[in-house]
């Protein structure tokens, strides 16, 4: 079982595999607190490598105040999975990459502004489940990215209907590494990450690979690789966000490039234009290096990203140059703010966030505008985006304990 590092954790799951199942309708309560958003937060210990997550419902604060909220009604997840995944009124909670918890992935409804536990299905050993993508009422796909395996499975149910094997796309390996996964026009692209006895690719394997599924039939069609640009590792496999599509129908995907870690590698963004199943060879967006309007330093990767449409995107650029001796990308705080236009291929710091660590670095829709997390060394909360003006309040509209990891609005 090769580590998972994304910002957050890296480890492995040891359990064994027992039948999936769900919760009996009788028993199933209220729990997590109330409100219209779902709150996420992060209490990491000092390794970066342990921890609490907590997750709850809230009300929204009032216009022009800041709520502050705690943990006391929040109910805990597993540290170090992938972020909770909200697909229309469910959230699908994954198990920890560190096996320190049970080996399942749960899930939640919000059902009258309230959170209640919907169903579970245990996985097998070293799974490393981390992605859902929605094919129908009663089909969906989850990528065991430990395994190189997708499981099929009904949403509604929990239970398991049959799997897609992806291993012989592994290199050096059986296990391609299976990254974010997005739908379109009777497909499935997946994201492969190609991490070969670590959390890196080889130093040698420059490229960016896709596994497409076809989902009539839930078949591999082909692996389409994008050779030219040097871009590695398609999609965050931590973050749904990273791959999306646009008003057009074209796909976009961020690329980590082995998080600056292996020389050679580069950060950014690709596509694959709609009604196309391979990659479009007119289309790249280099991060790495890459400069920001209204910041001295350049850029490092993608570390989170929202699309808003109009070709603009919101999220946080990991800059290498703030890393202070020692410190790696689960520590340190060096994530900045950016907009950045997909059609033009530019990035504009943010005026008015500081610098942020690792975890609170996502960016939501909220009311008419976009909520973005941020964890500085000063305060730990989210703020307002005005997406028209690209500005944001000077004050945080949620204050948390603990670092403001996601945030979902019920009402979009």
């Amino acid at each position: 079982m090769k580590k998972i590092l994304f910002s957050t954790t890296a480890a492995f799951i040891i359990s064994c595999f027992t039948s999936c199942n769900k919760n009996n309708s009788n028993d199933i309560q209220p729990i997590g607190g109330s409100g219209d958003i779902l709150l996420t937060t992060a209490m990491p210990n000092p390794d970066g490598m342990t921890g609490m997550y907590y997750m709850q419902l809230i009300e929204g604060p009032g216009n022009g105040t800041t709520l502050a909220t705690d943990n006391t009604n929040a109910v805990d997840i597993p540290y170090g999975g992938a972020y909770p995944l909200v697909i229309g009124e469910d959230i699908f909670v994954f198990p920890s990459y560190a096996g320190d918890t049970k080996n399942e992935i749960v899930k939640y409804r919000w059902v009258n502004k309230t959170l209640q536990k919907a169903g579970n299905m245990t996985l097998p050993a070293n799974n490393s489940a981390n992605n859902i993508v929605k094919i129908s009422s009663t089909k969906a796909y989850l990528s065991l990215a430990g395994l190189g395996i997708i499981y099929i499975f009904n949403p509604e149910t929990m239970q398991q209907t049959g799997e897609i094997d992806l291993t012989s796309l592994g290199i050096q390996d059986q296990n391609p590494d299976m990254g974010i996964m997005i739908a379109r026009d009777g497909y499935v692209f997946v994201g492969l990450s190609q991490m070969v006895a670590g959390w890196t690719s080889p130093a040698e394997y420059k490229q960016a690979d896709v596994a497409v599924i076809d989902t009539r039939t839930d078949k591999l069609v082909k692996m389409i690789s994008e050779t030219q640009s040097g871009f590695s590792q398609p999609t965050r496999p931590i973050d749904p966000k990273s791959i999306f599509i646009d008003e057009k129908g074209d796909i976009y995907m961020t690329c980590l490039g082995n998080f600056g870690m292996v020389p050679g590698h580069k950060a950014g963004i690709l596509r694959i234009k709609k009604g196309e199943t391979d990659f479009d060879p007119t289309y790249n967006f280099l991060i790495t290096g890459a400069s920001i309007a209204g910041e001295e330093k350049t850029a490092g990767f993608i570390s989170s990203i929202y699309y808003a449409g109009n070709g603009k995107a919101y999220g946080y650029i990991d800059m290498p140059g703030y890393y202070k001796a020692g410190e790696s990308g689960y520590t340190a705080i060096s994530n900045r703010a950016v907009e950045m236009d997909i059609y033009h291929k530019t990035l504009k710091k943010i005026d008015g966030l500081e610098l942020s660590n690792g975890y609170g670095i996502l960016v939501s829709p909220y009311k008419n505008g976009l909520a973005i997390s941020n964890a500085s060394s000063k305060t730990k909360g989210i703020y307002w985006l005005n997406p028209v003006t690209g500005k944001i309040n000077p004050e945080p509209i949620i204050t948390t304990v603990g670092n403001p990891m996601a945030l979902h609005w019920f009402r979009n």
